[in-house]
């Protein structure tokens, strides 16, 4: 079969184009509004990330007797900018604050709206290992069991398995504290204070 002749190939996209026009012009302006459409959403998403970082920071260089002020920007981090990683952060800071209130209450809420609500997996381990500690320091240890075990980032690993470690202590059952304190001593690369807090740990359980 012999090769369409250039005037032929011009003739074919023409027809094609008087077919088919209204579909391609469709198809470009639908391509374009996708385009510009991501750009805008990229933009805003940007922005607002921006925004979210400026008020973590101003939450941060509060004094922390401030406590109410902090509350009300936590709080809007929370209704504005709860798709950051700053909403659950700040929450997590604000929880901080009022345990060293005594107000465990308040501490444990802002840590589970941080459990919830968290965008990245290290902040959400790291609320849940707050939430942990709370419940254990408060003796409600089926909480903080359950609490200690959905911290699944890798990196926390070590401290999930400590305070497990702790949990299982209180509730005096020391094979399994010192089974989980060894694990934690093994997952753990550093040499600093946690180290020697675990090998004191485990030394003071004995055989």
């Amino acid at each position: 079969m012999a090769l369409d002749t250039e005037e032929e190939q011009v003739e074919k996209i023409q027809n094609i184009w008087k077919s088919y026009k209204y579909l391609i012009i469709t198809i470009i302006v639908i391509l374009f509004g996708i385009y510009f459409a991501y750009g805008y959403y990229s933009d805003q998403k940007i922005q607002k990330s921006e925004q979210a970082s400026q008020l973590y920071q101003e939450i941060l260089i509060k004094r922390i007797e401030d406590i109410d002020l902090i509350k009300d920007k936590v709080d809007l981090l929370k209704k504005s900018y709860k798709d950051t990683p700053y909403a659950s952060r700040s929450s997590i800071f604000l929880s901080k604050l009022y345990s060293q209130n005594s107000n465990n209450e308040e501490a444990i809420k802002q840590l589970i709206w941080a459990t919830q609500n968290a965008v990245e997996e290290s902040i959400e381990s790291m609320a849940y290992y707050h939430l942990a500690n709370l419940y254990l320091v408060n003796n409600k240890l089926d909480q903080a069991m359950e609490s200690a075990k959905r911290i699944n980032t890798i990196g926390f690993q070590t401290l999930a398995k400590d305070i497990i470690g702790d949990i299982h202590l209180k509730q005096n059952n020391k094979e399994e504290a010192k089974k989980f304190y060894l694990e934690s001593l093994k997952s753990y690369k550093g040499q600093g204070d946690l180290r020697k807090i675990l090998q004191n740990k485990i030394d003071s359980i004995g055989k």
